[in-house]
This record gives C-alpha cells, structure tokens and sequence, in this order.
C-alpha cells in the first residue's frame, strides 16, 4: 500500500454499488445497437517490425501468437477464436502499439499496423490495451465494462504466457502492458490454448463422461498457484475453490489450493496443490447455479470448475476505486492461465459469468464479504464441434 489519501465514502459506495450491478441474474442479454467499426485503412505489415533486428522480431511474433486471429469457424455464429476468450467474440480490448507520443493501432485481422507511417526502431514498445465495452449488444448494460476487464486481463495474462519464450519481458499496469527485450535464454512456449469459443454448437457444450486423469486436475491447479511473472494474478488478492467431478483417484467436493512448492528435476507427478475442504456434488452445485439449461451447457457433467472471489469491499475500502477493475483483470489472468494449462491436457475451458452468485458462493464456502469475479468450467471435448484446432497456419509474422 501506498501514501495516497484514503478514498472516500462516496467514491466506496459508487464502486460497490456497480459491483453490485454487474452481479445477480447474468445471463442471456437483450440484443441492441452495436457501435459500428470504422472502416478499414492501409496499414503497415506486423512483419515489417523483423527489420528491427531480434527485438523487433520477438514482438512481431508474439503480438501474431496471442492478439491475431488463429481460426475462423463457418457453422458458428461465434466464429473468430484467438489465444484468449472473448464474449460473443466481440474482442472488447482495441491494442494500440504506442511508442513515444505515436501509436498505431493493431489491425488484429489483416496483421497490420494502422497509423501514419511505420514506426521507427525501439527497444521499448507500449501495448495500450483500449476497452470497448460498446461492442457488446446494448442489453449488456455496465457488465460490458466488468467483461472488457476481465478480457484485458485474459490478453495481459496470455502475453505473460508467451513472452519469455521469445525472450521479452513484459511489465502490467491498468491500462496496458510494456514490452522490453528480457534475459537472452527462453524457455519452452506452451502451447496456444484451444476449445474455447462464446459460442455453444451445434450440439451444446458438454464434456466426455469418461472419468477424468488425476493429473489433468492437478495440472490445473498448478497453474492457478504459479502465474508466470508479468501476469496480473502474480501479486493478486484472489480466493480459488475448484469444483472437482469424476476425478481418478480425487473424491468428488469442494478443493482448495495450497501454494506451489519448487519441482525437484525426479518429480514425476506436480506438487499436491489440492486440499479437500467439502465433500459432496460440488459440480451439481455449479450446475444448479447456472443460467443456462443443461441441454445448452451441461454442466452438472463437467469435471472441473474454477471459482475466483474476492473481498472487494475490503480491497477497495484499503486501495480505493481503481483495485475493482484490478480484481478483475487479476481475476481475467488466473482463467487464462487455467484455461492454457488445459489446452495442455487436451481440454476445454469456457469462462463463464452467467450464475446466480449467492448460490455458488454459498455452495463453495466463501466468506460471506466474499463476491464472485469469474467462474471457469473445465472438461474433455464429448464432440469434435467443440475442438477447435489451432495449429499454427502461416502465424510466422516474419515470414
């Protein structure tokens, strides 16, 4: 904490009583009016950044790997699917590639950066990261600002992902991101998450019936309590319970997480991060708190579901109106990083915010100041419609 003046009451106030609005009854939305693009204008190539040197290179390459569409999907109305989720794949964050006082702004479709004339070589670059909640239908109301944090801190969580394995460090603040060469070494890029899409199918979502591997579980877990450095969820105050279903060798209830310990070079297994706090249908709790049907999302079949809370009145009491939105982009980090560790495993994620909240966090045992943030359900893909392969094709953005 800082020397800043306290916040005052009227300030508190405003900030719990929008977070009261963004929280019981999401669901469907009444359709409306969308902010129409702007058209099109010529642009300079992602790839010309290559002529940087390495530096440049490194970035052309991550901002293709995680801001660029990788797959469009014909049959759904939901089509564009990237390293990191979006509702409606409305992609509410407009990035911005600001260095000095120019910024151009990424074309994330055509690859391309639009803006007068190219941008000179730096060894320093900004990624200002523009909300655009009005690309949400109308209905949505003041949860599309709540829905475009969490998207930002999907994107922020996912360039943490991949940006040592391009030799960049990246360094978060609330309104985007700055990226800088980092150590010489790199380590190994995971691979883009996958099976994740705001659409639902043709057949719904719902996950194989066959039991789940104990290590996919633990995989998940691990990877709540290790966020990379640069994410936003590395210095957060979240709270996660894990909702486990059909597990091999994991009783059925309500887990905890415990911190990560260092990996010895002869651990075949990931440390235990999980501890039994509730035994019992946890996934039919989920379910049960859903808005959605079973026969559109089945969730009562799922094996896995991330439940991120906070005391956000206490946080924002201590740290004033700015540390909502930083709850959620933390809370945006921490799906994104369950969601790669389960592209990983070969399974799907779908981050969620349509529950009944006082059920959920009634079922899961959190603090009674506690609110819901963010809600990820985990699973094998039951049908091929919901596997989306994302193997890279001409994502090299220096070729």
């Amino acid at each position: 904490m800082t020397d800043s003046p306290a916040p005052s009451a009227d300030s508190i106030a405003a900030v719990l009583a929008t977070v009261h609005e963004h929280g019981p009854g999401k669901g469907p939305h009444a359709e409306g009016p969308v902010r129409p693009e702007p058209p099109a204008v010529p642009g300079t190539p992602l790839s010309s950044l290559a002529a940087w040197g390495d530096f440049g290179a490194a970035l052309a390459r991550l901002l293709t790997d995680v801001l660029t569409p990788a797959r469009w999907e014909p049959h759904n109305p939901f089509n564009d699917h990237r390293a990191y989720p979006s509702p409606r794949a409305a992609y509410l964050i407009e990035p911005w590639l600001r260095i000095g006082i120019s910024a151009w702004r990424v074309d994330l479709v055509r690859r391309t950066l639009a803006g007068p004339g190219s941008p000179r070589p730096a060894r320093r670059v900004r990624l200002d990261l523009r909300r655009r909640p009005d690309r949400l239908p109308a209905g949505y109301g003041s949860l599309a600002e709540a829905l475009a944090e969490l998207e930002a801190g999907h994107l922020m969580g996912a360039l943490a992902e991949r940006a040592p394995g391009y030799g960049l460090t990246i360094v978060p603040d609330p309104a985007g991101v700055t990226i800088t060469p980092g150590a010489s070494a790199t380590v190994p890029l995971p691979p883009l998450p996958s099976w994740r899409s705001a659409g639902l199918g043709p057949r719904g979502v719902s996950a194989d019936p066959r039991p789940l591997p104990e290590p996919a579980a633990r995989a998940v877990a691990e990877a709540l309590t290790d966020p990379p450095p640069g994410s936003p969820a590395a210095t957060s105050r979240l709270r996660v319970r894990l909702a486990l279903r059909n597990v091999t060798g994991l009783p059925d209830g309500w887990y905890a997480l415990s911190p990560s310990e260092p990996r010895r070079c002869d651990d075949r297994h990931p440390p235990s991060s999980l501890e039994m706090r509730q035994p019992g249908a946890a996934m039919t709790a989920v379910q049960a708190a859903f808005t959605y049907p079973p026969e559109q999302i089945h969730v009562g079949g799922m094996n896995l579901a991330v439940l991120i809370t906070a005391d956000v009145g206490r946080v924002v009491r201590e740290e004033g109106p700015p540390a909502y939105p930083a709850l959620l982009r933390a809370a945006g980090a921490l799906a994104q990083h369950a969601c790669t560790a389960a592209a990983v495993q070969g399974l799907f994620c779908r981050p969620v915010r349509s529950v009944r909240e006082a059920s959920l966090e009634a079922a899961a045992g959190a603090p009674a100041a506690h609110d819901l943030l963010y809600l990820a359900l985990v699973g094998r893909p039951r049908f091929t419609s919901l596997s989306y392969d994302l193997t890279p094709l001409a994502r090299d953005a220096t070729s």
